[in-house]
């Protein structure tokens, strides 16, 4: 369906990563060079506050055309739908929009949540990712979605030893992106896993922090052929207020797991496993050892 929707011209760009790489390194950074998406793609809303109200004004979900829309994965009132991402990323590069015609502000819900991880869960295919960029956190639009693509690259947070913080809750610390990750395999049930997950992004909110969310298929070890995990990694993290530039380096969710879309190719060519520890140290680390103690104790309540 989603190579239908390229075919009648209904994105803004024909999707065309000119480059790829890993950068040399103990991180394997993926980048990738996709110019069309800075040049070609709606201009970013203006985000100024954690907690700012939807707004009618200007582009939001619900002026969505018909072509951008794939399927309703509701009741078949257009309210749950999997739709388009018409300035793509990656292949299949869509969103999940959730009670889209209540208007919600991009302000994570126990309810999308739930939604997302159990589409990832339909998924037999290991490179179905997730993603959430949160208000301040370089989300574009300030109504509620995920974002969807595929990313047929193996990933080192697919599989990054992390260190136990509380019960079913991890450290990644051992990356330059420091923050939490929950491991279905840690869990009883799907409830139980989104609950807990839940309630850490909610403490960010209340907190009016800032803050990532990503979902990948995982394994239990490296050298494992079988994806048999899911996990979730979330980031507290340095606010961007304003509208985002979108031909710089921008280190929205994807980039803090590490994959890295370049708008300008000689960044593409010049940059290192070094730049990019830099930046993703610089908007994470302060944050995580701010709250790390702090939710810990709201955790154990």
């Amino acid at each position: 369906m989603w190579k239908q929707a390229e075919e009648i011209k209904a994105f803004r760009y024909i999707l065309n990563i000119r480059e790829s790489k890993t950068l040399k390194g103990k991180y394997r950074f993926l980048i990738q060079l996709n110019p069309d998406r800075a040049q070609c793609r709606r201009a970013p809303e203006s985000i100024t506050s954690t907690l700012q109200s939807f707004s009618p004004i200007g582009f939001n979900f619900t002026k969505l055309t018909q072509q951008e829309i794939l399927f309703d994965i509701g009741n078949g009132d257009t309210n749950d739908i999997v739709a388009i991402n018409a300035s793509p990323l990656e292949q299949s590069h869509c969103l999940l929009l959730t009670e889209r015609l209540k208007c919600l502000p991009q302000i994570m819900t126990e309810y999308s949540l739930r939604k997302v991880i159990e589409l990832c869960l339909l998924s037999n295919l290991w490179s179905l990712r997730a993603a959430f960029n949160g208000l301040c956190a370089h989300a574009s639009v300030n109504h509620l979605h995920w974002h969807l693509y595929y990313l047929k690259y193996e990933m080192l947070l697919e599989y990054i030893d992390v260190c136990s913080y509380i019960s079913g809750i991890h450290l990644l610390v051992d990356y330059p992106a420091k923050g939490f990750c929950l491991k279905l395999s840690d869990f009883k049930n799907i409830e139980d896993f989104v609950s807990r997950t839940f309630l850490v992004v909610n403490y960010l909110q209340l907190r009016r922090m800032a803050h990532n969310v990503y979902i990948t298929r995982a394994k239990s070890k490296s050298n494992d052929e079988l994806y048999n995990d899911i996990r979730i990694y979330i980031w507290a993290r340095k606010s961007l207020i304003g509208v985002k530039d979108t031909t710089a380096f921008i280190p929205g969710v994807c980039e803090l797991f590490g994959h890295l879309s370049i708008r300008d190719e000689n960044m593409y060519n010049n940059l290192t496993e070094d730049d990019v520890i830099n930046v993703l140290c610089n908007i994470t680390e302060e944050y995580f050892l701010l709250i790390k103690d702090e939710l810990k104790i709201i955790l154990k309540k």
